[in-house]
């Protein structure tokens, strides 16, 4: 089997230290609501579909089941959101926003969209588009590196 050239083997602990970076920045941010990135991703997926359940959460962040609920009992507790039992699954609870919540959600916002401004400064539009377009196939598993680790999905 051929070895990773270096920069491939660099490019792991780049996107870790890239990650650190950017979640201190926008934690930074956010510590006045009372927010750290976590919150401000789950904030943003519930503020996309309106309603979610723990569940779901996870297996769209990633996040482990322990984490998520720290994550929820800390926006319940701002007053950022409400939980309630589902109609149709007793056992599950429906999370959203509540109106004070959809308020910290549009500050932090563009305190995030401040913060991301600062970070992205030194890139060019056609560099960020380009990044996001390589980053979103590396996620996916897709494009021209197609091999083992993508066959197994």
């Amino acid at each position: 089997m051929p070895q990773p050239s270096g920069v491939k083997l660099k490019l792991g602990l780049l996107l870790r230290q890239s990650h650190g970076r950017a979640a201190g920045a926008l934690n930074t941010a956010l510590s006045g609501l009372g927010l750290t990135g976590r919150h401000f991703g789950v904030m943003m997926l519930l503020d996309r579909d309106g309603i979610s359940t723990q569940r779901d959460l996870i297996r769209e962040t990633g996040s482990d089941k322990a984490g998520m609920t720290r994550t929820v009992e800390d926006l319940e507790k701002l007053g950022y959101l409400s939980r309630t039992q589902s109609t149709v699954d007793k056992r599950v609870a429906n999370l959203t926003l509540t109106e004070g919540g959809r308020a910290a959600f549009n500050t932090a916002k563009r305190l995030a969209g401040a913060t991301a401004e600062e970070l992205f400064a030194p890139f060019t539009q056609a560099e960020l588009e380009m990044l996001e377009s390589m980053l979103a196939r590396f996620i996916q598993g897709t494009g021209p590196g197609d091999g083992p680790l993508n066959a197994a999905n």
